[in-house]
Parts: C-alpha cells; sequence; structure tokens
C-alpha cells in the first residue's frame, strides 16, 4: 500500500469517476484502474463497486476511506513543513485561534508578518478554544492561539503572547455608567446577554458566578461576540468580553465597561501553543518570536 493508491480512494469518495480522479492527479485512466485493482488485490477485498457509470466505495473501502484521509493529509502536510526549512522567503503560515484573539488580535498581527515576509502566504482559522485544545492533542493541527486560562496541559509549550481582562459591558446609559459601587448580588438582578456556554466568555462569566455565590438572570444567549456586543449597546442588559475586543466600540463611546467586582475566576490573556512533540518550522518560529513577550516557553 502506497501513497498514491491511498489518494485515489480519497478521491474516488470525492469524484465519483476514475477520469476525473486520473485528471485531478494527472495520471493515465488505465493507471488508476491498475492502482485501483492492485489496492484491492493487495487487501484481498472488494474497495470499489461500479453502479451507472459512477465508482463507490464499498463497505471495506469506506473503513479505508477513513484512514486513507489521514494518512494523505499528514504526507502533505510534512512535504509542506520540510519545504518550509528551506528559508523565509515562502511557505505558508497556517493558525487557528479561538474567537476572541483570533477576530481582534491576530489580524493586526498577521498583517504586520506579511509586511516582514511578504512572500509568505498565511491563513487563519477561527475556532472554539475546547476544539483547538482537542485538536492540538489530536495532532490536527499544529499551533494555536488560545486564551491563558485552561492552557496548563503538559503536552503543550506556550508561550504568553498578549494580556487581556474579562471585564464587565454595558450601555452608556445603563445606571452602571454613573458612580455606582458594583457588587457581583447588584449584577445578579441584571439581564444578561450571555455567550455560548461552551466559548470561553460563557465559561467566565458562570465561573467567575460561582466564585461569588450568585445566579446570574440570562435574558439571552449567543453565539456571535459580535452580536453579543451590540445587543448590550442596545441598552437594557449587562454582560462580559475581553477588554481586547471592545477597543473600537469605547473610542466610539457605544459601550462602556468596568472590572468584574468580586472574587475573579481566572487571569486573562492569550498563549501561542504548540505540542511538546512537534518541531517548529522557521515560519513558526519566526512568528512565535514576533507574537511573543520577552521570555522562554514553558
Amino acid at each position: 500500500m502506497n501513497i498514491t493508491k491511498l489518494q485515489i480512494v480519497v478521491l474516488i469518495e470525492k469524484y465519483k469517476k476514475v477520469t476525473d480522479v486520473a485528471s485531478e492527479m494527472g495520471l493515465k485512466q488505465p493507471t488508476v484502474t491498475f492502482h485501483m485493482k492492485s489496492l484491492e488485490s493487495e487487501l484481498g477485498t472488494s474497495l470499489f463497486q461500479y453502479r451507472s457509470g459512477r465508482v463507490l466505495l464499498t463497505d471495506a473501502g469506506r473503513a479505508l476511506y477513513q484512514y486513507a484521509v489521514r494518512i494523505v493529509t499528514l504526507a502533505v502536510e510534512a512535504e509542506r513543513s520540510v519545504k518550509q526549512f528551506s528559508s523565509l522567503t515562502s511557505g505558508n503560515l497556517e493558525l487557528e485561534a479561538s474567537y476572541i484573539p483570533g477576530t481582534y488580535v491576530l489580524p493586526k498581527l498577521l498583517s504586520q508578518f506579511i509586511n516582514l515576509h511578504p512572500g509568505i502566504d498565511t491563513s487563519l482559522k477561527v475556532q472554539s478554544d475546547l476544539q483547538l485544545r482537542d485538536r492540538l492533542r489530536s495532532r490536527e493541527i499544529q499551533m494555536a492561539v488560545l486564551h491563558l486560562a485552561g492552557s496548563g496541559d503538559d503536552s503543550f509549550h506556550t508561550k504568553r503572547m498578549a494580556d487581556d481582562e474579562v471585564v464587565l459591558i454595558f450601555a452608556p446609559g445603563h445606571p452602571f455608567a454613573q458612580s455606582v459601587e458594583l457588587t457581583a448580588e447588584l449584577l445578579a438582578l441584571e439581564p444578561w446577554i450571555q455567550h455560548e456556554p461552551a466559548s470561553y466568555l460563557g465559561e467566565t462569566a458562570e465561573k467567575w458566578a460561582q466564585a461569588n455565590g450568585v445566579r446570574l438572570w440570562n435574558h439571552a444567549v449567543v453565539n456571535s461576540p459580535e452580536a453579543h456586543k451590540r445587543m448590550v449597546s442596545e441598552g437594557g442588559s449587562v454582560g462580559v468580553f475581553s477588554k481586547s475586543g471592545i477597543e473600537a466600540e469605547l473610542a466610539l463611546g457605544s459601550l462602556r465597561y468596568a472590572p468584574l467586582p468580586g472574587n475573579q475566576a481566572d487571569h486573562g490573556g492569550f498563549v501561542l501553543a504548540w505540542r511538546k512533540d512537534h518541531t517548529l518550522t522557521p515560519l513558526q518560529q519566526a512568528f512565535i518570536d514576533l507574537a511573543g513577550e520577552s521570555g522562554s516557553a514553558d
């Protein structure tokens, strides 16, 4: 079994036609057919079935497909990673980040990186903090930007890249905009716009409430940071948000903020994280050097 045969399995599932697979791989159709038959002979079972001019995977073929996808993806990543050791003038920097740093911190940093390395391509995907930690542990990704809280995983190296603080936000016309001494009990009387429970900010709000012995009145739950800010700015409700993510609203005067009173659940901040068994490429190291604060990796 070689990588070419596994690529054919992956592409058969995608295109359902040998001609399309051959075109994608730059091979002749008889060559693709030969590899398909050779793979079936090698494994001793039928992997492909022909129906109305289409090629479908059998049950055994689908079982092989789930492994073929991983192997082909790893092979492509391995080749790309090794090639990136040649120089900093070409290559692709792939980053994944949780919602807050991915939306409000990384765009500026990536723009600086692109200006320093104009021959480099970059990509950024934004997902939940929980998903990213799982993807790092399973080696689906090589590096991610996470919230500092909960980043203490023995399998990760981390480097702090920015400080942050989770704060209470409210509209300029809200009574809290006046000189009011805030308490956890007072905040518990307010209607809250909440983040989805699985998100970092959603978990932080609940942990803060538990740490202060109060229960929040959840008026609405949204999974969009921008929608959350907009709803709070309309007045009548409060919420929590990353201080890094409200700079524009504070400048425009559409939001106000105050520190959360009482016991604090977590310290704020963002870190770059990568597995301890991963060898950083020069591109990744260059980005870490640009993003990280002074000090060494943990």
